[in-house]
This record gives structure tokens, sequence and C-alpha cells, in this order.
């Protein structure tokens, strides 16, 4: 059905697989038959490795073997962005991560820094309201402090500052007021059954 729209390539830069156009060329110059892309990169490096290096490998834990993690969703802020972009990170009641967003500027906007934003299976909370406020993910989670005095933000702004794309598993929900959210990776977004709640 998608023949001739789109194929995967290895982008050796990012170090993952990314989706291009049918007609893009590889690295060499030449296109790749569908033939050619058949042993994906995991087992064409397992095929590499004699069966005793990998077997020492393993016992040793230089080398797991695992499915991709979905515990709690890694979000962390930015340290040395200024004060006034740096959201507050925990965990709700539930242990879903909850981030309580920057003071809003005067045209409603919050702009939060960020060294990762990977948001796991369970989901995770943008809380955009300075009052107790019933979620869907995390059930009541606390007022945010940072919108005392300025009430919710109208556009949530998530700069993400990483080499590593971005990693949406599960649900970002707004609690409070309903806000316009944005994420901003340069590395990019991978979204793997992610999605939004705006009350």
């Amino acid at each position: 059905m998608n023949k001739k729209l789109y194929r995967v390539i290895f982008n050796k830069k990012r170090g993952l697989q990314m989706v291009v156009a049918e007609i893009a060329k590889t690295l060499g110059g030449k296109e790749k038959t569908a033939k050619d892309e058949k042993l994906p990169l995991l087992k064409s490096f397992f095929y590499t490795l004699k069966p005793i290096t990998l077997f020492v490998s393993l016992s040793l834990g230089f080398v797991t073997l695992s499915s991709p993690v979905y515990g709690a969703s890694d979000i962390v802020a930015d340290k040395q962005a200024a004060k006034h972009q740096q959201p507050q990170v925990i965990n709700a009641a539930n242990g879903i991560t909850q981030v309580n967003i920057q003071t809003p500027n005067k045209k409603g906007v919050s702009h939060n820094k960020y060294r990762q934003f990977d948001v796991a299976q369970q989901g995770a909370i943008l809380n955009n309201s300075s009052k107790i406020s019933q979620t869907q993910i995390a059930g009541h989670v606390q007022g945010n402090e940072f919108l005392k005095s300025s009430g919710p933000a109208k556009i949530i702004l998530n700069e993400v500052n990483s080499r590593n794309p971005s990693q949406l598993n599960g649900v970002l929900e707004v609690a409070g007021q309903k806000a316009q959210v944005i994420i901003a990776n340069p590395s990019g977004i991978t979204c793997n059954g992610c999605g939004f709640i705006n009350a």
C-alpha cells in the first residue's frame, strides 16, 4: 500500500533508522532496494559477533538483550537555562511524572527548557493550574506554585536541548486550563503510542 511513498534508512549521524522519501539516495549515492534492507541493524550487529564474544559480553553485563524500557518518564529540566525557564519536575501521588511549568509571560507563553523530554507509556502531566486539579492519568495533582501570581499559560513551550530525539511513548496531559502544547527538539521526536489530553 505504501510502496513508492517512503522507505527506512539508517542515519549514521543520529545513530537511528529514519523514514525518508522513496527517491532518497544512500550515502554512496545509489538507491537501495528493499532486498538490501531486509537485515535489521540489530541482527547485523549480532551476526558480526562471534558466539564466545557475545556470551562473555552478556555475562559481564557489557551487552544486554531487552525490549525498550517503558518505566517512568524521563523528563529532566535544563539546569543551565535561566531560572525562569526551568520547570519543576516531580512525581504525582500515583508516581506519574508531573511537570510544574514556569510562569508565563504577559502574552501567556510558558517557556520551559529541558535536557531530556521522554514520556513513558504511563504518561506525564504538564501542570497548568495554581490549584489542585483532577487529571485522567494521575488523579488529583497539587497546584503549581509558579502560576500563583500569573494564572495559567495559553501556550506551553517545551524546548529540548539534547543530542537525542524525544521519545513520546505515552499520553501528555495538561492539568488545569487548556493550553497549546509545543515540543521542540532539534534532534527529533519519536512518537510510539503518544497522545495529548487537554482538559
